[in-house]
C-alpha cells in the first residue's frame, strides 16, 4: 500500500462497489421469479484470480462468505477460457444449499484471466421431494434436489445445450429457473465490462496492486475497531426448535475470543450432526460469522476478503456447523441466523451498555404449490410454486427500538409485495399486519413481528413450513423483556384450526384453506419503566402495544 494514495484506494474501491451494485440490478432486472426479482435472494461479487473477493454487492449477507469459497473451487479446479461460464450449486463443493445456484465468469485482458465475475441466486424451485426444494425432514443431499457439480455452462462463448437440458428435467418450474440463470449470467458480463474498462485505465498490473491495497486496508480496518473492545473470552448459546425430524432442540454454542484485533469463534459444544436438513457447510457457516463480525466494526468499511482475515473458526468435527457429506442441509438457513444471533449475543459481553436484544434470528418462510389456473392465459394448467419468508423484530439497542418486520442479521431482502404474489399465484393475501405487544418491553423496546394469512384459491397442492422460533423467544438484555415467539396455522375452508409446528412437509392444502403466519418479535432493552413516556403514548395509539401492556408493562397511567 505505501505507493498507492488513499484518493486511488477510494476511486477504485467505489468503481468496484458500483460495479457490484450494477450486476445486481441487471440480476433483479431480468429474474423471472419474484424471489428474485422483488425479494432481492441474490448476491453478485467480483474475485480476483485465485478467487479472492474484491467486491461484494450489500444484498444477502448470507451469501458473502460462501461465493468466495465456491471462486476457489473454480479457479484452482478449471482451466479456464474467454467466453466460459461456470454454474454450480454442490453444497460441499462451494455451494450453500441446493436451491442457490451459482454462476462464475472469467474476466480476461491481453489474453490473461484477471478477476472472475460471479452472481448467485435463490432458486425456486431445483427438484427433491417437496415443492420449492425446501423438505424440512430430508434425510440426505439427495431427497433435497438436483446436485449441480462445477460444470462448464458455455465452452469459449458456446452454449453446452445438455447442462441445461438436465437441470430442466429435474425441476419442477423449468421456465423460471432458466430464465433466472441466464439472469444471472447477463449479471457477470457487467462485471466483465467494468472491470475491463479499469483494466484499460490503470493497467491489469497496476489495477491488481490496487486491488490488494484495498483487501490490506479493509483488513487494517476491522482489526483497528475489533482492537477497541477489551480482549477476552465471551460465551453464548442459542437454540432452535429441532431439526425437523426430532423434536430436540439444536444447540448452537460459540466462545468468542478476542485478542488485540483478531477474534477466533470456537462451536465446541454445539449440537453433533443432525439427522435432518440444518445442518450447515462450511462455506455457509464462514458466512454467518463473516457477518457476525462485520456487524461489530464500521459499516462502512469495504466489503473483500480482507475483512476476513482477523477471523478465525473452530468447527468440531461432525457438528452441525461442520458436517458430512451426504447429511443434509437444505434449510441452512435458520442455522446461519442462529449462528450469527448468538455470535452478537456473545459479543454482548465485551459491548457492556452497548449490548442489544436478540432479534427473531431466523426466517418465517414456507412454500406453496399447485396448478395455475385452466383458461386462455399463458400458464394454463402450469405447475406453480412459491416459496416465500418474512421478517420479524430486532433487539432494541441502547440507542433506538428494534427494527419493526425485517429480516435478519443474514438476509438483507425487500418485501415481497402483496401484488406481485396474487398477480402470478392463485392466492390471495387476506391479513398483513403488526402484531401487538410482539416486541419485547425495554427503555427500547424489541421490534415487532408480523401476521400474513394467504388463502388457497385453486384445486390442492402442498404446503410446507420451514420456519422456527416457536420455543425459544428472543431475549432482552440489561432488564429487556423477550419478544414473543413465532407462530403457525392452517385454518381449513371448514374452519378447523391446525396449529402446526415450525418445521412440517408437504401438507396437503386445497382451495379455501388459509395459511397464518406469525413471525417473532424482538428483546427489549432496559427497564420498560424507564421508557419515554410520549414513546409509550404513542406506541399505544400506533397500536403497537395494547392498553393492558401500556399499564402492566410500562407503567401508563390511565
Amino acid at each position: 500500500m505505501n505507493n498507492i494514495d488513499p484518493v486511488t484506494l477510494e476511486v477504485v474501491g467505489n468503481y468496484l462497489v458500483s460495479t457490484v451494485r450494477e450486476m445486481g440490478a441487471t440480476l433483479m432486472r431480468t429474474a423471472y421469479s419474484v424471489i428474485l426479482r422483488e425479494q432481492m435472494d441474490c448476491t453478485t461479487a467480483l474475485f480476483d484470480p485465485q478467487g479472492q473477493l474484491i467486491a461484494q454487492a450489500d444484498h444477502v449477507p448470507s451469501h458473502q462468505g460462501t461465493l468466495a469459497y465456491a471462486a476457489r473451487y473454480v479457479a484452482a479446479d478449471f482451466e479456464l477460457d474467454p467466453g466460459d461460464v461456470v454454474v454450480l450449486n454442490h453444497p460441499y463443493r462451494g455451494g450453500t444449499h441446493h436451491p442457490d445456484i451459482m454462476i462464475f465468469r472469467p474476466v480476461f485482458h491481453d489474453g490473461r484471466c484477471v478477476a472472475i465475475a460471479a452472481a448467485l441466486g435463490h432458486h425456486i424451485d431445483v427438484g427433491g421431494r417437496s415443492p420449492g426444494s425446501v423438505a424440512t425432514d430430508a434425510r440426505d443431499v439427495f431427497e433435497e434436489g438436483l446436485i449441480i457439480p462445477p460444470l462448464k455452462l458455455y465452452k469459449r462463448g458456446v452454449l453446452v445445450q445438455e447442462v441445461l437440458d438436465i437441470i430442466a428435467a429435474n425441476i419442477r418450474v423449468p421456465r423460471e429457473t432458466l430464465g433466472d440463470i441466464r439472469a444471472e449470467i447477463a449479471a457477470t458480463t457487467v462485471g466483465e465490462r467494468r472491470y475491463i474498462e479499469l483494466c484499460e485505465r490503470y493497467g491489469a498490473d497496476r489495477l491488481s496492486e490496487i486491488v490488494h491495497g484495498l483487501l490490506d486496508h479493509s483488513e487494517a480496518m476491522v482489526r483497528r475497531d475489533l482492537a477497541a473492545y477489551p480482549d477476552g473470552q465471551y460465551s453464548a448459546t442459542g437454540y432452535m426448535d429441532s431439526d425437523g425430524i426430532s423434536e430436540e432442540p439444536v444447540t448452537i454454542a460459540v466462545t468468542v475470543t478476542l485478542d488485540r484485533g483478531a477474534v477466533t469463534i470456537d462451536f465446541a459444544g454445539s449440537s453433533p450432526q443432525l439427522k435432518g436438513p440444518f445442518n450447515a457447510s462450511i462455506s455457509s457457516v464462514e458466512a454467518a460469522c463473516f457477518c457476525a463480525v462485520r456487524y461489530m466494526v464500521n459499516p462502512a468499511i469495504l466489503q473483500n476478503a480482507g475483512c476476513y482475515r482477523p477471523i478465525k473458526l473452530l468447527l468440531p468435527p461432525r457438528s452441525v456447523v461442520n458436517p458430512e457429506s451426504p447429511a443434509p442441509l437444505s434449510g441452512r438457513f435458520h442455522t446461519l441466523e442462529r449462528i450469527a444471533g448468538t455470535i452478537v449475543q456473545a459479543f454482548n459481553g465485551a459491548r457492556g451498555a452497548e449490548a442489544v436484544g436478540n432479534g427473531h434470528n431466523h426466517l418465517t418462510s414456507f412454500s406453496t404449490s399447485g396448478r395455475m389456473p385452466e383458461g386462455d392465459h399463458a400458464r394454463s394448467g402450469e405447475t406453480f410454486v412459491l416459496f416465500e419468508y418474512h421478517g420479524g423484530g430486532w433487539g432494541g439497542t441502547s440507542r433506538s427500538d428494534g427494527l419493526d418486520a425485517t429480516f435478519g442479521l443474514m438476509a438483507n431482502s425487500f418485501d415481497n409485495p402483496i401484488e406481485a404474489i396474487e398477480l402470478r399465484y392463485p392466492l390471495m393475501i387476506e391479513r398483513y399486519e403488526f402484531i401487538p405487544d410482539s416486541g419485547g418491553g425495554g427503555a427500547h423496546r424489541g421490534g415487532m413481528g408480523i401476521r400474513k394469512d394467504i388463502r388457497y384459491l385453486q384445486g390442492s397442492g402442498y404446503f410446507t413450513n420451514r420456519s422456527d422460533g416457536q420455543k425459544f423467544p428472543p431475549q432482552g438484555v440489561l432488564g429487556g423483556g423477550p419478544g414473543r415467539p413465532s407462530a403457525h396455522a392452517l385454518v381449513r375452508a371448514n374452519g378447523t384450526v391446525e396449529t402446526l409446528p415450525s418445521k412440517i412437509t408437504n401438507v396437503t392444502i386445497s382451495a379455501g384453506d388459509l395459511m397464518v403466519l406469525e413471525t417473532a418479535g424482538g428483546g427489549g432493552y432496559g427497564d420498560p419503566r424507564a421508557r419515554d413516556r410520549q414513546l409509550v403514548q404513542d406506541d399505544l395509539l400506533d397500536g403497537k402495544i395494547s392498553a393492558h401492556a401500556a399499564r402492566s408493562l410500562y407503567g401508563l397511567e390511565d
